[in-house]
């Protein structure tokens, strides 16, 4: 995509966003296809010193700090995401003439604009996105100050207009189009540079940096990354970007807490950050609807992982020993989001027990005899809550999907409809709701955490080998089939190993159960999640059997059940709390019943 100008004679100048990568990104490649002899930026010209010298130190971050009339310090951050700092570093690294040319006012008025998200400049240029950019500012109120700034900037233009012979000049949008209209001026008044006793350099502090970047840390980082790369794309897509930092997020997030990452959390994340932006009238979210997507979507354990990952900036060096300053958002931005974390910690309990058994090399594991297996009792209570908790919800969506709205005649039913008695106002007439009745009860539930690949394809290793039939001990519990990683892979204590479902299946009422992994019935299913639901299909005595999977069941499987009577109830797996499917997804294997005595020093 070509860089677009405004062009007056020779000079060139590009309208950006400050503080934004997709207009640094245009700047980069203006400079590089114009290849100017001068660079003029919309920057104070009396820090002129410090602002280059700023620039000079890119990727690195720095700040220039000066005082107003009141001795109140002015911020001026420099960083890789800015157009004007880029035109700066850009000429720099070519050796070509650089030059702030704004003019230093003071007590300029703070103020915000509703601008459109400048990610669409990659969709539909920067030319138009400018053009929608004008009929927004058209009537918006100018001080005289920027009346001033205007004219000087347009003065400086036109006097390096003479010494060069191509001009590359950066500036806001706002104010780009005035200094081009009075670069024809043919005299300018004398405006004086407001009064500066202290300008000085410095750096921010590693939290600092976490915290006041206008780009946070991620986006900077590839912008960096892809400006050396000549083969990169650039600048990087924002919106690939954001999905790259929540797939990272979830690696780091699995390693430092255990928990499974499912494929589906990515589409939920994603499809949740879009809506968020989207009533902002964003196309893209900010860093703290990232974290707010994030804490919502997952847990916040995997927000401050995002957070740690997208804040990070590992380009902050300051090898020339610049003061650091430990700096909040509101001290350069004026306002900020408070963010809260609440991490899920290890118990005391599991701390004590580390340090009470530090050596476990005497506990040793022996493979139980077929019959010799037990589970424990504590997670079975908690599977089977959960086993009931899903048999309602089954009913619950059933009853939902038959529920129909009627014209009130004998009986108001289940409540007023008041959409449907708006739509018909003009017929006068009241509209009820008529909740439907689920074709009986839940016979079986089947829950998938992750499906293992098809065994016929080459080079597969299985994450879950481990595949078994278990009968209820009591009329409170169910039948399960399940499989699993392997039994010894993790052992825990004499006799006690933990495993991980990889998906499991459930039956009313128990003892009834065959074992389903070696019943040639299912040697057609494609995979151990198709056996468990044609199982759940086979033994269900009642009319529904709920499933619960990251995607839905084959129509043939859906057919299969309505040969017998029966019908499928598929239940998304990301409805469900990630905390709650973390929770029931490990569980324990005792080697006999003797072992339930002390499995609670073992398992926490």
């Amino acid at each position: 995509m070509s860089p677009f100008y405004l062009r007056k004679d020779n000079i060139y100048a590009i309208p950006i966003v400050h503080y934004n990568m997709e207009t640094a990104g245009i700047v980069r490649q203006a400079f590089q296809e114009l290849k100017p002899d001068c660079v003029a930026v919309e920057l104070a010209e009396t820090m002129q010193l410090q602002l280059l010298h700023a620039a000079s130190r890119l990727p690195d971050i720095s700040l220039v700090i000066t005082e107003d009339q009141y001795q109140n310090p002015l911020y001026y951050l420099c960083e890789p995401c800015d157009g004007a700092f880029e035109a700066l570093r850009s000429a720099l690294e070519a050796q070509v003439a650089a030059h702030c040319i704004d003019l230093d006012v003071d007590l300029y008025p703070e103020f915000r604009e509703w601008i459109p998200d400048a990610y669409s400049i990659t969709k539909i240029g920067l030319e138009h996105y400018y053009n929608a950019y004008r009929k927004i500012a058209a009537n918006q109120k100018r001080s005289p100050q920027d009346h001033n700034r205007e004219l000087y900037m347009a003065k400086k233009l036109k006097e390096l207009s003479l010494r060069y012979d191509k001009v590359l000049f950066v500036g806001g949008m706002f104010h780009l189009e005035k200094i081009v209209t009075y670069f024809d001026n043919p005299s300018f008044p004398t405006l004086e540079h407001a009064p500066r006793s202290l300008i000085q350099l410095a750096t921010l502090t590693e939290h600092s940096c976490r915290d006041v970047l206008a780009e946070f840390g991620w986006i900077s980082t590839h912008y960096e990354i892809n400006r050396n790369d000549p083969n990169a794309d650039f600048p990087p897509d924002r919106q690939k970007l954001i999905f790259q930092l929540y797939k990272q997020a979830g690696t780091n997030y699995s390693a430092s807490t255990g928990n499974a990452f499912p494929g589906y959390h990515l589409r939920n994340l994603m499809k949740f950050a879009r809506n968020y932006a989207l009533i902002g009238s964003q196309l893209m979210p900010n860093l703290f609807q990232i974290l707010s997507v994030a804490r919502g979507c997952v847990d916040h354990n995997y927000a401050y992982e995002t957070w740690a990952l997208a804040t990070d900036y590992p380009f902050r060096k300051n090898i020339d020993n610049l003061p650091e300053l430990d700096l909040t958002p509101d001290d350069i931005w004026g306002s900020s989001k408070l963010f809260h974390f609440q991490l899920k910690h290890k118990s005391r309990k599991e701390i004590s027990f580390h340090h009470r058994r530090k050596d476990r090399t005497h506990i040793k594991f022996h493979p139980p005899g077929p019959f010799g297996i037990c589970s424990y009792p504590k997670e079975d209570m908690i599977v089977e809550n959960f086993g009931d908790f899903l048999k309602k919800k089954g009913t619950q969506i059933l009853t939902e999907d038959a529920t129909r709205t009627v014209p009130f005649s004998t009986s108001i039913e289940d409540g007023v409809d008041t959409r449907e008695t708006i739509r018909h106002w003009a017929e006068k007439k009241l509209y009820v709701k008529v909740k439907g009745k689920p074709p009986g009860g839940v016979g079986s539930v089947v829950v998938i955490f992750e499906e293992d690949k098809p065994e016929e394809e080459q080079s597969f290793t299985e994450k879950y080998p481990w595949r078994v039939t278990w009968l209820g001990e009591h009329q409170q519990e169910s039948d399960m089939a399940f499989y699993a990683t392997p039994m010894t892979a993790k052992v825990v204590g004499p006799g006690i190993c933990r495993c991980e479902y990889g998906g499991f299946m459930m039956s009313y009422p128990p003892r009834r159960m065959f074992d389903v992994w070696t019943d040639p019935d299912y040697s057609e299913c494609r995979s151990k999640a198709e056996v468990l639901l044609t199982a759940a299909i086979d033994y269900a005595s009642k009319p529904l059997i709920v499933y619960v999977a990251a995607t839905p069941p084959r129509t043939l499987l859906k057919s299969f059940a309505k040969r017998f009577g029966k019908k499928i109830v598929y239940i998304p797996i990301g409805q469900l709390s990630p905390v709650t499917l973390n929770k029931i997804r490990a569980f324990h294997v005792l080697d006999g019943y003797d072992k339930r005595r002390i499995a609670d020093e073992y398992i926490f």
